[in-house]
C-alpha cells in the first residue's frame, strides 16, 4: 500500500508494501522493493513525488494529462480513466495496429509506439510530447532518454504480472479506488461463474493447451490459464507440468500422454499444428467427449494479460464451458 503524505518536503517519500486486500478472490499483491513510495508536496500540488522501485525519486504531474504507456498497462489506464495519448499495446499478430480492445477505446489520434515488450524508439515519444511516461522493463536500458523528454517512471513488471502492474500504475497516480472497485467486480463476476461451472460439471478438470506447428506447451499460470486457474478457480487436471518461468512447460505430442482433462483450452493458429491425425490427441477424453474450446494464440495475447481483456475473455470462456 503506498502511503500518502501530505504537506511533506519534496525530498520527503514514504515507503509502503502492497499490501493483500481480500475480495472474493485474490488481489493485488507486489513487494516492497517493487511498491512505489509516494510524497505530496501539499494539498492542491500540481505536482507529486514518487520514488520507483530503483529507489530514484520523480516528479511527476499530480494530474497528467498528456500519458505515454509503453508499459503494457493501456487497459488499466482505461479503468482507472486516463486516456493515454501513446501506447505500446499493438495486436499481436500486426504491430502496426492496436489490439482490437485497445483500439475501440482509444481516440483515434492516439500515437502507436510499437509493441511495448521491445524497445522504444525515444523520437516516436518525442513526437507526442508526453507529461508523463509509463514504461516497462523493456524500456529500461533507454529509461535516460525518455526522462529527458518527461518524467517517467519504471513500471517493474513485464505483460504477464497483471494484478502486479495494475496495482504498482495505480498507486503511481493516486487511482488505488478505483483500481480495488474495478478488482471487486471482476473477482465477484468471477466468482459468479466459477459457482455456475461448478453446478454444471463439478469437479471436472481443466487443461490449457497451446499447439504449434512443431510442438505443444501446457500452461499452468500467466494469461489463460490465470483465468482458468486463479479467477475461475477451476480444477487443474493431473498430470499438469511444473511451469518454467514464462509460465508453462514445451514437450512433445507424446508429453500429452501423462494428461486425461475434462476439459481443454486449446490455443492455436492453425489446424496444421502437431495435434493433426495424432491418435494420442485424439485418445483424450476431452477430444472424445468435444469438450475443447478453441482460442487463438493471438487472442490470447492480445486479450489475457489485461484488464478489458481477461473480462472479454472472462465471460467467453465461461460462456464456451456453459454450452
Amino acid at each position: 500500500m503506498i502511503l500518502l503524505m501530505a504537506g511533506c518536503s519534496s525530498s520527503g517519500s514514504a515507503t509502503g508494501n502492497q499490501q493483500a486486500a481480500d475480495t472474493q478472490q485474490q488481489q493485488p499483491t507486489a513487494s516492497a522493493s517493487a511498491s512505489p513510495s509516494v510524497s505530496q508536496q501539499g494539498e492542491g500540488s500540481a505536482t507529486r513525488i514518487v520514488t520507483d522501485a530503483r529507489g530514484e525519486q520523480i516528479t511527476i504531474p499530480a494530474n497528467p494529462q498528456r500519458i505515454v504507456d509503453i508499459a503494457g498497462a493501456t487497459e488499466e489506464l482505461l479503468v482507472l480513466g486516463f486516456q493515454p495519448i501513446a501506447s505500446g499495446n499493438t495486436d499481436m499478430a500486426d504491430p502496426s495496429l492496436f489490439t482490437p480492445i485497445v483500439q475501440a477505446k482509444l481516440d483515434s489520434k492516439t500515437l502507436n509506439t510499437g509493441w511495448y515488450n521491445t524497445e522504444t524508439n525515444p523520437e516516436i515519444i518525442m513526437e507526442a510530447a508526453p507529461d508523463l511516461i509509463l514504461a516497462g522493463p523493456p524500456q529500461a536500458p533507454i529509461y535516460d532518454k525518455l526522462s529527458q523528454i518527461a518524467p517517467t517512471v519504471l513500471v517493474p513488471y513485464n505483460f504477464s504480472s497483471f494484478r502486479e502492474r495494475f496495482a504498482f500504475v495505480a498507486d503511481v497516480l493516486d487511482k488505488k479506488d478505483e483500481m480495488y472497485a474495478w478488482l471487486k467486480e471482476y473477482d465477484a463476476r468471477a466468482a459468479q461463474l466459477h459457482d455456475e461451472i461448478n453446478k454444471a460439471i463439478p469437479d471436472e478438470t481443466f487443461a490449457i493447451i497451446e499447439a504449434t506447428a512443431k510442438e505443444v506447451r501446457i500452461y499452468s499460470t500467466t494469461g489463460v490459464a490465470d483465468i482458468i486457474y486463479s479467477d475461475l478457480k477451476l480444477p487443474k487436471a493431473p498430470g499438469i507440468p511444473d511451469p518454467d518461468k514464462w509460465g508453462g512447460k514445451v514437450t512433445s505430442i507424446e508429453g500429452l500422454s501423462t494428461l486425461n482433462p475434462d476439459h481443454i483450452i486449446l490455443m492455436s493458429e492453425s489446424e496444421e499444428n502437431v495435434l493433426k491425425d495424432s491418435k494420442i490427441w485424439s485418445g483424450l477424453k476431452a477430444v472424445k467427449d468435444s469438450q475443447v474450446y478453441q482460442l487463438s494464440t493471438r487472442q490470447n495475447y492480445n486479450e489475457a494479460f489485461t484488464a478489458l481483456g481477461k473480462q472479454a475473455l472472462l465471460e467467453q470462456l465461461a460462456n464456451d464451458i456453459l454450452k
